[in-house]
């Protein structure tokens, strides 16, 4: 039996976590000083404003990393819109000079990453977003997998 903790929501029990990451518009390594500080406070309160649980948040200069989990009824594509929006908005409104620098009035980048945790512990995850190894990220996931393919095996003796 695995020794994770699910959430029950309403007619459904699971796992809805997702390792999150995107960057600001023309990789610019902006995210410092104040301006991370402001963008950590943000997303720290549009999570608990929409219910999503921030287990771990690493902003760099030029991109961050967040695992979180999310509520069931929330898609990553809606967390992302909420997190860089109302990100955007805030360091817009803080740092009026910063729409010189993105003269469009996109803070972030279109783009962004994101992959489930399905499989993978969420210790590997954290150290991940901590140590930013894809090396070690990858081999956990090899190492995950391999115990996945032998919990199906056990299931059949």
């Amino acid at each position: 039996m695995s020794s994770v903790s699910f959430v029950s929501g309403n007619r459904s029990v699971g796992l809805n976590q997702f390792h999150l990451e995107w960057c600001p518009k023309y990789r610019k390594a902006i995210l410092y000083g104040g301006v991370m500080k402001l963008i950590e406070q943000s997303l720290i309160r549009t999570a608990a404003e929409y219910g999503i649980i921030m287990h771990n948040l690493h902003v760099s200069a030029d991109h961050l990393h967040m695992f979180a989990s999310l509520p069931f009824e929330m898609s990553v594509s809606e967390a992302f819109r909420l997190f860089k929006g109302r990100s955007a908005r805030e360091v817009f409104q803080a740092y009026p000079e910063l729409r010189q620098a993105f003269s469009k009035g996109h803070f972030w980048s279109p783009g962004k990453f994101c992959r489930s945790i399905s499989n993978v512990k969420a210790a590997t995850i954290k150290r991940y977003i901590e140590n930013h190894q894809m090396k070690e990220l990858n081999h956990s996931i090899v190492e995950a997998r391999q115990e996945a393919d032998q919990m199906r095996l056990c299931t059949y003796f």
